[in-house]
């Protein structure tokens, strides 16, 4: 079924947009909901089905809609969830095939390179703009944007854009109601001497960092809705083009969960996260 970005040309406007993402965020900022448990891999075939689904779906919508690669929340949301059951599968080591099927490529030291020019959907186009942007050399950017259609008036903006708005701080504030009501709910199950499962600590790890990818799109997403349309294809299709090469690394998950709990455990946790969330240094 095809959603809304994929049959229209989103024309954006500045106003409306931004009018909507600040109701959105004020939605999406949710505590920790301990019946919402991370998605997992249970059968390999249906993962290589799944993913290759996913990349069919990218194909098409860089042949007819190609903005719809940084603006469609759902197609975002679904590549997280995609990569999160890979990513915990390889932690667990887990039976997963030949994953070159579906542009993981195995490195003897057992990590994974993924060649984006020839696996695009798993370019994350509107988290790459929040992260590379704020980053960005403008004296060597700028030009190369002027010279595809920006005027000078459009690097202003996106300059300006970028300094208004701090990303990874945007990301700190959706994720904080999650964290504090994690720290609580791990507190009460220590009171009552009930044990942290795992699956808990991740269905934690799933949420905060599901909205921490929420937030990088919306920040891209109000971006885009400070320039004109064609503007904003000029700009995706810079970045959209750069190709270049991923690492998929394993990570060591038991040393991650003692850690999370450690942080949450502690009793000025809540003031600490809050402090950092203002940006504040703890």
């Amino acid at each position: 079924m095809q959603t809304k970005s994929q049959q229209t040309r989103p024309r954006w406007r500045a106003a409306a947009v931004l009018g909507l993402l600040a109701a959105a965020s004020l939605a999406r900022a949710a505590e920790f909901d301990e019946k919402i448990r991370s998605p997992r891999v249970t059968n390999p075939a249906d993962l290589h089905t799944e993913a290759g689904s996913f990349a069919a779906k990218v194909a098409q919508l860089r042949a007819t809609a190609p903005e719809a690669l940084a603006t469609d929340a759902d197609l975002s949301a679904e590549r997280f969830d995609l990569e999160w059951k890979i990513q915990r599968a390889i932690d667990q080591n887990q039976a997963l095939g030949d994953l070159s099927i579906i542009g993981l490529e195995s490195r003897d030291d057992g990590f994974f390179r993924i060649d984006l020019a020839r696996n695009p959907q798993w370019l994350k186009l509107d988290e790459y703009l929040a992260g590379v942007l704020p980053q960005s050399n403008w004296a060597t950017l700028s030009p190369q944007l002027i010279a595809r259609g920006f005027r000078e008036s459009d690097v202003a903006i996106v300059q300006g854009y970028v300094s208004k708005h701090d990303a990874a701080a945007e990301g700190r504030q959706r994720s904080l109601p999650l964290e504090i009501g994690f720290s609580r709910f791990v507190k009460k199950l220590d009171k009552l001497k009930r044990p942290v499962t795992d699956d808990i600590v991740l269905a934690f790890l799933y949420q905060r960092d599901k909205a921490l990818s929420a937030a990088r799109h919306d920040w891209t997403l109000g971006l885009l809705g400070a320039l004109d349309a064609q503007r904003g294809r000029v700009l995706l299709s810079y970045f959209g083009e750069t190709g270049g090469t991923a690492v998929w690394a394993p990570s060591d998950q038991r040393a991650g969960i003692a850690d999370v709990l450690a942080s949450v455990r502690r009793p000025d946790f809540e003031r600490l996260i809050t402090e950092q969330s203002q940006g504040a240094t703890p």
